[in-house]
């Protein structure tokens, strides 16, 4: 895991101090060309596509999709920059000793550190669904607002995934204000609209008569764990893939639950399961005879692995879909993904779509042009990001 966070140190160093060394500069690779940029590099491997008609979008619509970006910064500094600063406070105050609470990380570190594969298919489905239609309402905009597009492609910022449309210059240096404003504003809004199809996706799940639950399920029967070669999993039939639903009555929804549980009960205690198999659930006593080889003699040993799952209750009984559960994780990490490509979009960060927008609106003459030119706003919101986002990804390697 140091080695991923070397790798992302270096990979940042690198494309920090190269962009500025090289500049605009674009290099050649056959019909495409590739781009350094701060953070990463744009390959833009597409064809120019030119705007057949002129058929701007009505003024009340117009102004909602630009609005929409000013809700996506308000989210920003209202509920993410305090979290941030908390987060960066805490781990100061831990690292001084100053408090006992270990900080918790709250930035989403860089995908090369997800190792669990089941996270990251969700992260990659999610990222390529979010850049694609991201990009698509950024070229919808532009051509119905007669903007040619020059060129489109991919690239990576920061060890992230991105896709980009690049707008052909002089058709976008000679539109309006409000046309600018509009097609950087389009691209975080179909972000925030496939977020919102999520969240209602999820909120209509129960009126489907499917809920789903967190839950213990077995992994494996060991009764080498256990002082006795015949243990009590074997006893009452334990398997693989079967849920421990209560113990003694006492619903079980983590594995540290079944631990603290067992840790107040003696060997020799008569105890009562209910396991559920497909869908059906039964009580099973048995008595604790064992005791668990690491944990002493003092700890009765059930003789099975185990693990945190999600599982499906329908008609009030448990059981194991994984396909059910693969979509319900999709579809939470499609809402997560684009909630922060919203947000992380609307805000001035130099290659967002929050900068572009400030640049279009703020006239020449106004005094925060000057904080919009200098981006001012754009190297505090990196200063904030990056140094959370560096604590968190330490804090996720060193615990």
């Amino acid at each position: 895991m140091e080695a991923m966070l070397y790798i992302m140190l270096a990979w940042i160093i690198i494309f920090t101090v190269l962009p500025i060394f090289f500049g605009d500069k674009e290099a050649r690779l056959g019909s495409a060309r590739a781009k350094l940029v701060l953070g990463g590099f744009l390959l833009y491997i597409g064809k120019e596509v030119k705007s057949s008609r002129k058929s701007p979008v009505i003024k009340p619509i117009r102004i909602a999709v630009i609005l929409s970006m000013f809700v996506g910064m308000a989210l920003f500094y209202i509920f993410f920059v305090p979290i941030f600063i908390r987060m960066i406070r805490d781990f100061i105050m831990f690292s001084a000793g100053a408090s006992n609470n270990p900080p918790q990380p709250v930035a989403v570190p860089v995908p090369i550190l997800f190792t669990f594969t089941s996270i990251l298919k969700y992260l990659v489905i999610s990222i390529a669904i979010g850049a694609v239609f991201h990009e698509l309402a950024h070229a919808f905009a532009a051509l119905r607002e007669g903007v040619d597009i020059r060129s489109w492609g991919i690239g990576i910022a920061f060890l992230i995934p991105l896709a980009f449309v690049e707008l052909d210059d002089d058709s976008f240096k000679s539109a309006s204000p409000s046309t600018k404003a509009l097609i950087a504003s389009a691209g975080p809004l179909a972000n925030a609209i496939i977020a919102l199809i999520g969240i209602a996706l999820i909120a209509l799940l129960p009126f489907t008569g499917i809920s789903f639950s967190q839950a213990v399920t077995v992994t494996s029967v060991d009764c080498s764990i256990c002082s006795n070669a015949v243990c009590p999993a074997e006893k009452i039939g334990l398997r693989g893939g079967d849920i421990l639903y209560s113990i003694n009555g006492t619903l079980i929804r983590s594995v540290d639950e079944v631990s603290n549980i067992l840790k107040r009960l003696k060997v020799g205690d008569n105890v009562t399961f209910t396991i559920c198999r497909n869908g059906i659930c039964k009580n099973v006593s048995v008595v604790m005879d064992a005791y668990n080889k690491k944990l002493g003699n003092n700890t009765p040993c059930i003789g099975v692995s185990m693990e945190n799952s999600l599982v499906v209750l329908k008609g009030g009984a448990p059981y194991n879909n994984p396909m059910l559960v693969d979509i319900l994780n999709y579809i939470n990490f499609v809402v997560m993904v684009n909630l922060s490509l919203y947000v992380f979009n609307a805000i001035p960060l130099f290659i967002t779509d929050g900068s572009v927008l400030l640049s279009s609106i703020i006239p020449n003459t106004n005094r925060l042009r000057l904080v919009v030119d200098k981006r001012l706003l754009d190297i505090a919101n990196v200063i904030v990001i990056a140094i959370a986002t560096g604590i968190s990804t330490y804090i996720l390697l060193s615990g």
